[in-house]
């Protein structure tokens, strides 16, 4: 009988399994307990400098680095609670290190808790012919882990134990039972309502243990196979190296028929026409393919099934109706999968967990790179901002500057006027302090509507390197030529004068001579030439000191900033170099 072959074959491979796992024990590699620490020691290193450092967000460089910073504490707590999962899984991997692992899962209603009782030897055990089930005890059923205090496994008449089954998502718990070399684990529908008393939500206790199982089978209903939720199962799935086998359950359809019995029209169970079962196969398949490009074909294939068919086939002991349900071909597939090497099968579990733990960390640090790029272009683009605030300040400060120590000139000028002169060392020292005030106080100004909390403690004290001639009192001396004119007697010229003069007639004559004289005189300050000599130096000096002062702010402001970037980009670089070196 060919159901009798069928199941002898299924169990000649679990047999042989069983007996090849027999002296197996899991040796787990020392290379996945290092990655721990090294992430550890990754987040140690991050954080002891910056973990608490006030960041603000008024700016795109603080904003950069509190994003970055806020991403890396969420990566690290799904790191941690990927290990913490791993460390799970380790225990579930060595607790079950003698068998084979099968996970089935799928949608509510996709027939998970059916098909496992059939492979459990539901329908066999009271089957009207003699097969392998009948001879072998019973399977225990356990339970794992519940996260619901419904679907629990059942007792039948006979007092044996299946999943229980039902209409809606009735499974709450992982249970499996084992049969032979194999265990069957049973699953909660992914996607399933929670529902009030819920301890545990029923996708995620299904995702808690498909990465440690050593082969997985995902139901798909018929009705509606290939949804987009499944999808990404399968995409998770090949990223960890695991292998898949999809199963459409209930390709079976109910058609009129004629019974001789009754005499009269009945509903018969027949299998949905081999072209529409194929057409859904090569649909999901391709449709995986579409929508996940590098998936590994070969271990993800699709067969059409009928847990129904195969009842009704062992209850009629109809061959031909058991070949219609393919679970026939089912039990090949999975008696294949289970005897082919089981041993390497096992041991490649673990390697498998580390690499794909391994490619899912370097993955995520993929993007600190990207965010380290976008830290250090923000600083620059912030820099350039500031550049361009740079001639605004310096035509501020130089023009207070200069308002500032034109009115101070006019007091040193009527200083030097009274004291003759001024000490240049008393004006360089309050030149230098006119730059310094409006320096801070114009910078302060500008660099708080963007900087919060922004005051330039770091500024350098100005000193004026400023050359004046001294201001003081000026003398000139004045030069005056006149000329001076005097009579005095002469005596007489000729015979009328000589006549003249003997009677008494006194003659004159005029004697001129040039006379000079020098005076000096206060002709006030040298206030125009000090001017003149001052304020060139004070613009030049008030535009390289505020150059200079938000230079600095630039650097010492953005060091922290840049420190962090590199710190980051050398400890990802580490982090992902040593990861590297772990894997298989």
């Amino acid at each position: 009988m060919y159901i009798v072959q069928t199941i002898e074959e299924f169990f000649r491979k679990l047999d042989k399994m069983q007996r090849d796992l027999e002296t197996f024990s899991q040796t787990l590699d020392k290379r996945s307990e290092k990655v721990p620490k090294l992430l550890e020691n990754f987040e140690k290193n991050v954080f002891a400098n910056f973990g608490n450092t006030k960041k603000t967000a008024t700016n795109a460089v603080d904003q950069a680095v509190t994003d970055s910073l806020e991403k890396l504490r969420k990566v690290i707590e799904s790191w941690k609670e990927q290990i913490e999962a791993d460390r799970k899984g380790k225990e579930f991997i060595k607790k079950n290190e003698k068998y084979l692992v099968v996970m089935v899962f799928g949608a509510v209603k996709a027939g998970k808790s059916s098909l496992g009782n059939f492979f459990a030897g539901k329908k066999f055990v009271n089957a009207p012919f003699d097969n392998h089930y009948k001879k072998i005890p019973k399977p225990i059923f356990e339970t794992e882990t519940r996260g619901r205090d419904t679907g629990d496994i059942e007792k039948d008449a006979s007092g044996n134990t299946w999943f229980s089954e039902g209409v809606i998502d009735t499974t709450g718990a992982i249970q499996y039972f084992t049969l032979s070399g194999l265990r069957w684990i049973d699953s909660p529908g992914t996607g399933a309502v929670g529902k009030e008393g819920d301890t545990k939500d029923m996708t995620k206790l299904v995702e808690e243990y498909l990465s440690y199982t050593d082969m997985c089978i995902f139901l798909m209903n018929s009705a509606e196979p290939g949804l987009q939720d499944d999808m990404r199962y399968m995409q998770n799935l090949n990223k960890e190296g695991q292998e898949a086998l999809v199963v459409i359950t209930k390709s079976d359809k109910k058609e009129e028929d004629w019974d001789d019995e009754i005499n009269d029209m009945t509903q018969v169970l027949k299998p949905k026409p081999p072209e529409t079962r194929k057409l859904q196969e090569d649909d999901i398949c391709r449709r995986l393919k579409e929508e996940y490009p590098d998936i590994d074909e070969r271990k993800f294939r699709a067969i059409s099934t009928s847990t129904m068919l195969a009842s009704e086939a062992i209850k009629e002991q109809d061959d031909e109706k058991f070949k219609d349900s393919n679970l026939d071909k089912l039990m090949k597939i999975l008696g294949d999968k289970v005897s082919d090497n089981a041993i390497a099968r096992k041991q490649e579990n673990p390697r498998r967990l580390l690499n794909s733990f391994v490619d899912s960390v370097v993955t995520n640090l993929k993007s600190f790179d990207d965010d380290i790029t976008a830290i250090n272009n923000a600083v620059e683009d912030f820099k350039n901002t500031m550049s361009k605030k740079s001639s605004m300040i310096v035509s501020h400060v130089v023009r207070e500057v200069q308002r500032e120590v034109r009115d101070k000139a006019n007091e040193w000028n009527r200083a030097a006027k009274h004291h003759n002169k001024i000490d240049n060392s008393v004006i360089i020292t309050t030149i230098s302090d006119i730059m310094q005030r409006n320096l801070d106080s114009e910078i302060n100004e500008q660099m708080s509507k963007i900087i919060e909390d922004f005051q330039s403690k770091e500024m350098s004290t100005v000193q004026a390197n400023i050359s004046v001639p001294d201001l003081e009192m000026k003398t000139a001396t004045i030069t005056h030529t006149y000329t001076e004119e005097k009579l005095r007697e002469r005596d007489p010229e000729g015979f009328v004068e000589n006549v003249r003069g003997f009677f008494g007639k006194k003659y004159y004559e005029t004697r001129t001579r040039t006379r000079t004289k020098e005076e000096t005189i206060e002709i006030g300050t040298n206030f125009d030439e000090f001017i003149d000599s001052l304020i060139p130096q004070v613009e030049s000096t008030a535009k390289k000191e505020a150059d200079k002062a938000l230079e600095d702010i630039r650097d010492n402001y953005f060091n922290e900033k840049k420190r962090f970037a590199d710190n980051i980009k050398k400890e990802v670089d580490f982090l992902r170099s040593e990861l590297l070196k772990l894997k298989f």
